[in-house]
C-alpha cells in the first residue's frame, strides 16, 4: 500500500500533497504504540508515551485527520512552498506520523552519494526522524506524543492539557483560608512550575469535601516543611508555596520498609 506524505505550509490553511511512495518510511513492524494517559504529574521514560483518547472529540484535532483522507483531495505543494513547511505528515495505513519541521531539517551543502559519487550542489533535502514527533491512531482515534510542547505546535491549543494559572487565579489561590501568604509575597513572587500547579490544585480542591480538605492539609502538615499553625499554612517563599501544592497533589509519602519520607517526583494512577 502506497505512503504519502503530506505538508502544511506556514501561513496556509491548506494540507498539501508532498510525495508518494511504496516504501516504509516508518517500521511499524517494530512500533509499539501503548501510551499513559497524558497528565502534567506523569513523567514518562524515554521509551514511553502519552496518549490523548478520543482526540477526534478533543477539540484539538483538525479536519485533516477527522475526515476521510483522499490524495486527490490536496494539492500538490510547490517548490518553494516546500522552504515554508510547519510540518509533516507521513500516513502509512491509518497511522500519521506528524514531524515538526525547522530550519534543522533542511540540508543545504555539497553533498555526494555513496551510490553516485559525484559532488551534488542546488538539490537541498529535507531530513525526516526515525522518530515522530506526534502519531496518531485514526482506527482508535487515539494521539501518541512524547512531548506536549511539540504535539501543541501541530495541534494548536493542546498546551490547555497543563494550563499555567492566571495572575489573577494565582492571586485568588493565595487568598484561600489555609494560607498565611507574608505580607512581602505576591503572585509575582510565584514561579511558572508554581503556576502550572496551582491551575492543577484549584481543579483538586474544588472536588474535595471540607473534610476532605481538612484531612489533605494535615497530611500536608505531616511531611511539608512550612509552619502550619490554626489551620493555616506559612506562606513566605515560592519553596514555601511549592511543598504545599505538592501537599495538596499528595505527592508525599513514607516506605514501608525504613520508613523513609518521600516526595513522589511523578505520579501514575493505576
Amino acid at each position: 500500500m502506497a505512503t504519502f506524505i503530506y505538508g502544511k505550509v506556514k501561513r496556509k490553511h491548506n494540507i498539501f500533497r508532498v510525495i508518494e511512495t511504496e516504501e516504509e518510511v516508518y517500521s511499524t513492524s517494530q512500533l509499539n504504540l501503548v501510551g499513559v494517559d497524558y497528565n502534567p504529574n506523569t513523567l514518562i521514560e524515554n521509551e514511553e508515551l502519552y496518549k490523548v483518547s478520543q482526540f477526534s472529540q478533543s477539540g484539538f484535532s483538525f479536519d485533516f485527520i477527522n475526515n476521510d483522507l483522499n490524495s486527490v483531495n490536496h494539492d500538490q505543494i510547490t517548490r518553494n512552498d516546500l522552504t515554508k513547511l510547519s510540518f509533516i505528515c507521513t500516513v502509512q495505513n491509518n497511522l500519521y506520523f506528524f514531524q515538526i519541521i525547522n530550519s534543522s531539517f533542511f540540508i543545504s551543502k555539497k553533498w555526494f552519494s555513496i551510490d553516485e559519487l559525484r559532488i551534488e550542489t542546488e538539490k537541498p533535502i529535507i531530513t525526516v526522524n526515525p522518530f515522530a514527533d506526534a502519531i496518531y491512531d485514526k482506527n482508535s482515534d487515539i494521539l501518541y506524543f512524547k512531548k506536549l510542547p511539540a504535539a501543541q505546535k501541530i495541534f494548536k491549543g493542546m498546551d490547555q492539557l497543563y494550563k499555567e494559572a492566571t495572575a489573577l487565579e494565582t492571586d485568588s489561590f493565595l487568598q484561600n483560608d489555609f494560607l498565611e501568604v507574608d505580607t512581602n509575597f505576591s503572585n509575582r513572587n510565584v514561579s511558572v512550575p508554581n503556576r502550572k500547579r496551582i491551575a492543577l490544585v484549584m481543579e483538586t480542591l474544588n472536588n474535595l469535601s471540607d473534610t476532605e480538605k481538612q484531612t489533605v492539609y494535615s497530611y500536608t502538615s505531616q511531611y511539608s516543611q512550612v509552619e502550619f499553625q490554626n489551620g493555616k499554612f506559612k506562606i513566605e517563599t515560592d519553596e514555601d508555596l511549592k511543598f504545599v501544592l505538592w501537599g495538596i497533589e499528595q505527592r508525599f509519602y513514607t516506605t514501608p520498609i525504613g520508613g523513609e519520607k518521600r516526595i513522589a517526583n511523578s505520579i501514575i494512577s493505576i
